[in-house]
């Protein structure tokens, strides 16, 4: 008996203290990429899910490209991506975001050649808090 009590304050003790799965600041994830290889003309769709306890995000998601041969390709924006300012900002909020990149816009590499690219998003939500930030696989794009 003297070995159980301990057992079960410690149980009690480490369900008081569990998580919530959502925290304060907005959680973003992959959920997934249309494709590894994009070809001059396409566009890549890539599905985040976004989750916010409050539902205070704000309506910009931030995206950095960053490529591994033309340095002149790499940036990073926060005007290009918007949240529809209509989706219903509630608690415990969770849905998925579609992200669109055209090739002429976002993606066509800035040299005479192709290249590879890395996509970086987060969030931020009204008191400042900023998602975790997510990253694609490589993804090649041909000139």
């Amino acid at each position: 008996m003297r070995k159980i009590f301990p057992l079960i304050i410690t149980a009690i003790f480490m369900t008081a203290c569990e998580k919530t799965s959502m925290q304060s600041k907005p959680l973003l994830k992959i959920n997934s990429i249309s494709s590894s290889q994009i070809f001059a003309g396409d566009d890549l769709q890539i599905k985040l899910q976004l989750s916010d306890q409050e539902g205070d995000f704000l309506d910009t998601i931030w995206f950095k490209k960053t490529t591994t041969r033309c340095l002149r390709s790499n940036f990073t924006d926060s005007s290009i991506l918007q949240i529809p300012a209509d989706l219903p900002r509630t608690k415990n909020f969770s849905g998925e975001l579609i992200v669109t990149l055209n090739y002429s816009v976002a993606l066509q590499p800035r040299c005479f050649s192709s290249d590879t690219a890395i996509f970086s998003f987060w969030v931020k939500d009204e008191k400042g808090n900023k998602s975790d930030t997510v990253k694609t696989s490589s993804i090649i794009i041909s000139r």
